[in-house]
């Protein structure tokens, strides 16, 4: 019985995760006053941001990236909690750990380095956020 419940649980918690995936990238990146530029237009305006405009647009990126990276760390944190509960492979993480990949250990960890990556690209955006401002500084 509580293998079938352990096994239920994760189901649904699989379910509730592409849901919520799906859900996203159906409304897509929202439009603000400065617009999120895709991955690719990153990597050049990473090579040739000369104006405001286009170090504003960088930092829209890792701000949007942070939020993104924010939220995978709290959904990360809530299933370790779940895990955490109802071990679904007690014996497995005993043994091995966080190196086993799956369960509290894994969701814990995940949660950290998505929680890390969150600061860096805030760091990020709030270094091209200054070199805008500096950038207009520099025009007459």
């Amino acid at each position: 019985m509580k293998i079938a419940l352990s096994r239920l649980q994760a189901v649904l918690v699989v379910i509730t995760l592409a849901w919520g995936s799906l859900a996203y990238a159906q409304t897509g990146p929202t439009e603000t006053k400065t617009s999120v530029p895709s991955t690719k237009e990153l990597k050049v305006l990473l090579k040739t941001a000369n104006e405001p405009a286009d170090h504003l647009r960088i930092a829209a990126y890792y701000r949007h990236e942070a939020e993104r990276l924010t939220q995978s760390s709290k959904e990360h944190a809530e299933l370790a909690a779940i895990y955490e509960k109802n071990p679904p492979f007690a014996s497995m993480v005993a043994k091995h750990g966080d190196s086993f990949g799956q369960g509290a250990p894994h969701c814990k960890r995940f949660a950290e380095l998505n929680a890390e990556a969150a600061k860096e690209a805030t760091a990020l955006a709030e270094l091209h956020e200054g070199m805008a401002k500096a950038a207009e500084q520099k025009q007459p």
